[in-house]
């Protein structure tokens, strides 16, 4: 049988979402710990998405195999005594056997929040980014459109970023993105089919660049043009939420 679990964590404590050798702090190693000592049974989960070091989920899902039918009234209640509070398990279905939890997503929805004000309550808790730089919304947004304007995005991702070749790894399907303002808050919004390696936060860093003139919109034309995309900005991961995970609904028993 196949069960597909619903979660939100707060990222601050982990280093992402990923098993690692160096290190036991990961949702993923959090979770299949606990699920070893509620099922009694070695249990491998796949996540939607690997979140990096600090991200954090309002929404996450995840599947595993488990050869017994599993009560959700029990499951929900052992599971979230066990677990760390900073993770919290919402919900558990049953799920078509042939139903992956990452390859069945639809699309995916990140925000990102910039704060021009400091909040002394919070400030430790690291939920947004403090930047208190005057950033143009407007000059944000027209990057934005020039930067989801593609199919490929090799040019906006760690791994061979100024490689051509095998594009179709670095195909994304991307639905919409924009920048808001708001009180003295600043919100990115993003939705795709998937999304490669830290490429949120590279878009994220370009169009910070822009918005506070130490790259103009000629320039980011020019690097794309010339696949030599720069940026000297690097936003921290805390500020960066997991929102949204969709998938059809017949995935469900």
């Amino acid at each position: 049988m196949r069960y597909l679990i619903k979660l939100s964590y707060n990222g601050n404590y982990y280093h992402g979402w990923q098993k690692q050798p160096n290190t036991s702090k990961t949702i993923e190693e959090e979770i299949e710990n606990k699920l070893y000592i509620i099922l009694r049974k070695k249990i491998n989960i796949i996540g939607a998405s690997r979140t990096d070091s600090g991200v954090h989920a309002n929404i996450m899902f995840a599947h595993f195999d488990y050869n017994s039918l599993i009560e959700k009234k029990w499951f929900l209640y052992k599971i979230n005594l066990l677990i760390s509070s900073n993770i919290n398990i919402k919900n558990i279905y049953q799920i078509k056997d042939n139903i992956h939890a990452r390859y069945n997503a639809k699309y995916r929805i990140y925000k990102y929040y910039i704060s021009y004000f400091k909040y002394p309550f919070l400030n430790k808790l690291y939920w947004y980014w403090y930047y208190n730089k005057n950033i143009n919304i407007k000059s944000m947004n027209k990057a934005i459109r020039i930067i989801i304007n593609r199919k490929y995005f090799n040019l906006f991702t760690i791994k061979d970023r100024n490689s051509s070749k095998n594009k179709q790894k670095y195909k994304c399907n991307i639905y919409y993105a924009y920048w808001i303002k708001y009180k003295n808050n600043i919100l990115f919004k993003i939705k795709s089919n998937r999304f490669l390696r830290k490429m949120i936060r590279i878009i994220i860093s370009i169009c910070i660049e822009i918005g506070i003139k130490k790259k103009t919109i000629n320039e980011l034309i020019n690097e794309i043009k010339n696949n030599n995309i720069k940026y000297n900005i690097n936003v921290p991961t805390y500020g960066l939420y997991l929102n949204k995970i969709k998938y059809n609904k017949n995935i469900y028993l």
